[in-house]
């Protein structure tokens, strides 16, 4: 980020203690469930950096080659939340989250 001349959100530490409070609950539900939320988290951070490559400039291959590595990772991380056993969530929890996560993304972009 410095490279490019940008900088981390001064809202990071909110997100990390919100994420860190959505986790803790996720696992007082249990193994099934706190896998159900890591799996569609990951889903959900993949689709939004699909939409970041699709903003990328073709030839900026240096961070085209962070978010595709980014990208896989999350794929990689939600199959293996899958394989472990998580749980479907309710459509109501994953409207929630992506509404959530849409909210933090636009309060980032504006601070």
């Amino acid at each position: 980020m410095h490279e490019l001349g940008g900088h981390t959100s001064i809202l990071n530490p909110l997100f990390y203690l919100g994420s860190l409070a959505i986790g803790v609950g996720a696992g007082l539900l249990g193994d099934k469930w706190n896998l159900g939320f890591l799996e569609e988290t990951e889903k959900q951070v993949e689709s939004h950096l699909t939409e970041h490559l699709d903003l990328l400039p073709e030839h900026d291959n240096k961070s085209r080659a962070i978010v595709e590595q980014m990208r896989t990772d999350e794929i990689n991380h939600a199959h293996m939340a899958h394989d472990a056993g998580a749980a479907e969530l309710p459509q109501v929890v994953k409207a929630t989250m992506k509404m959530t996560s849409k909210i933090m993304t636009s309060l980032t972009y504006k601070i």
